[in-house]
């Protein structure tokens, strides 16, 4: 197996820092790991999402798929526990490097494990990317 590269580790960082975030419940850390667009988009439901919900988020693990100049994509594997709700989700997440950092753009969700009672949607329970609803 080849040595992770440097842009690699730096974009498996981000990720990492926006789990490390939301477990903070740090509304500006979190949001300073999405891409321009997205922030805008994920700032107050985000917050609200902060203060309904006791939140940790766990990477378990993430493989990079592509890796270009400015543009990256990742199979993540996350842990998210919302108050006692806890929840495995693996997604697609889309990169892009902004002022020299990557930053998350979208997640496309693939599968959720319900780890604790629930009967709502896994497109709800986005946590990383741009479908972000959890409530």
């Amino acid at each position: 197996m080849a040595p992770e590269s440097g842009a690699q580790a730096d974009l498996k960082a981000c990720l990492n820092s926006a789990a490390d975030a939301a477990c903070a419940e740090d509304l500006e850390g979190f949001l300073d790991c999405f891409a321009g667009s997205t922030k805008t988009k994920l700032r107050k439901e985000t917050a609200i999402r902060f203060i309904r919900h006791d939140i940790s988020m766990e990477v378990l693990d993430t493989q990079v798929l592509r890796l270009a100049s400015n543009a990256g994509q990742a199979a993540v594997r996350y842990r998210l526990t919302l108050s006692t709700d806890q929840y495995d989700v693996v997604s697609l997440v889309a990169m892009k490097r902004e002022q020299g950092y990557w930053r998350i753009h979208s997640e496309r969700i693939q599968t959720v494990e319900y780890q604790s009672p629930s009967c709502c949607s896994p497109s709800r329970y986005s946590c990383l990317g741009g479908t972000c609803r959890i409530q």
